[in-house]
């Protein structure tokens, strides 16, 4: 009996060092950019912890990477049942959302996301972009306001909420324009040198 017990914990720990070995080597590839080596470990990980939410959603931004957006929305979907506050994997369904052009669902999932975290800048501009490309001006204005409310160096905020005032020909769109080309936002000055010059 004494040695049953020592065989099980034997196999317990070596289990789980093949387990955290597999999601070390899952995280290192997807940091270097290896996205296939990448899923390949977080598939061995996920076979003995199948509801491990970090691995699960780094998977899913994996697949996304390699442009294999069903299988990535499938993770971020798995993501939202093993913990519905997880507001990366909103912000990563709604950007396959925004991806297909389809921004009323983009806007309810960076919305989820926003609420989970009201001081999130990047939720604000995700949702003020998703407003802005459905025609929802107003709403787009207040959460562009908010964006950068919540992080006054949001040059993305900036940007679009200038180009937005330019577009509905009120005052501060130079402005906010500069405000972007000030920070180092790409595309800024070509637009500043488009509208405002």
């Amino acid at each position: 009996m004494k040695n049953l017990s020592f065989i099980l914990l034997f196999l317990l720990i070596f289990t789980s060092c093949k387990d955290q070995d597999a999601l070390e080597k899952a995280n290192s590839f997807y940091n270097s950019g290896e996205y296939k080596k990448a899923i390949k470990f977080y598939n061995e990980h996920l076979e003995m912890k199948p509801s491990h939410e970090i691995a699960t959603y780094n998977r899913g931004r994996a697949y996304e990477e390699l442009g294999e957006f069903q299988k990535a929305i499938v993770d971020y979907k798995k993501v939202i049942d093993i913990n519905p506050r997880n507001e990366n994997a909103y912000l990563s369904l709604g950007k396959d959302y925004y991806r297909q052009k389809d921004f009323e669902n983009a806007a309810f999932q960076f919305e989820k996301a926003y609420k989970l975290n009201t001081n999130s800048s990047q939720a604000a501009t995700l949702l003020a972009r998703a407003y802005h490309k459905s025609g929802k001006v107003e709403n787009a204005m207040e959460y562009y306001d908010i964006a950068i409310n919540n992080d006054n160096k949001n040059a993305e905020a900036y940007l679009y909420r200038g180009a937005l005032k330019i577009h509905l020909n009120q005052s501060g769109g130079c402005n906010d324009i500069q405000m972007a080309k000030n920070i180092g936002y790409d595309g800024a000055e070509d637009l500043y040198n488009k509208y405002c010059n």
